[in-house]
């Protein structure tokens, strides 16, 4: 059976590899500030990886400082983001611009790419961006995972998931408030709002993200299966360990 294998490097940062392709999503390795995750080695993270896919370009996304460093252990690592904001990366990988509606191939795994609903400032949260937020669709091996990138619940986003055989969705729990709107923080689902969309969008497991990244934007991870728990329907919801391989198919 075909392999394949995530492993999650804190905030949205995932590792996907397949027998043959190794892809990173929305890899945050640099130092920041009130940064709370451990960096994850170079090695892992920086040695031959073919795809990067980025989501869009808050700083735990897209993190130029890594690609850069990546760039110079895996030169022929290919950078996929966004059309409005390729410029943001201009000479650091090469790259393949999308939008919305787009599908391609990154090696073994079929990506298609769906709107999120987000905002680069509270002050124009929350928009699709006209293309400028963006989830993938990943299929490999028997499997579609949804990575949402960073997002809220909307009839946009549920009409754009309908029908697509998702089989794990890894979905942004930090939620959002008021208080963290003042200060900038431009938020995403909550643990009830991510159950939700799960089972809306007929995922048989849920992983949950973003919720450890940042000191004063963290929330507890076990809502997510408290939520599940009492959910009006199956879904198993798994809280991954950071830089610990977990296999999905194979």
């Amino acid at each position: 059976m075909a392999r394949l294998e995530l492993t999650w490097l804190g905030q949205a940062g995932f590792l996907v590899e397949t027998d043959t392709t190794r892809l990173l999503i929305d890899p945050w390795i640099s130092p920041a500030d009130g940064r709370l995750i451990e960096q994850p080695p170079l090695e892992l993270v920086a040695d031959g990886i073919d795809f990067v896919l980025v989501t869009h370009e808050h700083l735990d996304h897209l993190d130029l400082a890594f690609l850069s460093r990546l760039a110079e252990r895996s030169p022929g690592a290919r950078l996929v983001l966004p059309e409005p904001i390729a410029d943001q990366a201009e000479g650091v990988l090469d790259v393949t611009t999308v939008r919305p509606g787009d599908a391609i191939d990154v090696g073994d795994v079929r990506v298609e790419v769906v709107p999120a609903w987000h905002g680069v400032l509270s002050a124009d949260a929350y928009t699709d961006g006209d293309g400028r937020f963006v989830g993938y669709l990943l299929h490999a091996a028997g499997q579609v995972v949804y990575h949402a990138g960073d997002t809220i619940a909307t009839d946009g986003l549920l009409a754009a998931l309908e029908g697509r055989s998702i089989d794990v969705a890894l979905l942004p729990i930090n939620g959002r408030d008021f208080f963290r709107e003042q200060r900038d923080i431009v938020g995403n689902l909550d643990a009830r709002e991510a159950v939700e969309v799960a089972l809306r969008i007929g995922a048989h497991t849920l992983v949950p993200y973003h919720w450890d990244g940042f000191a004063g934007n963290t929330v507890r991870p076990g809502g997510a299966p408290d939520e599940a728990a009492a959910a009006d329907g199956p879904l198993h919801t798994l809280v991954l360990a950071h830089l610990v391989p977990y296999r999905f198919a194979g």
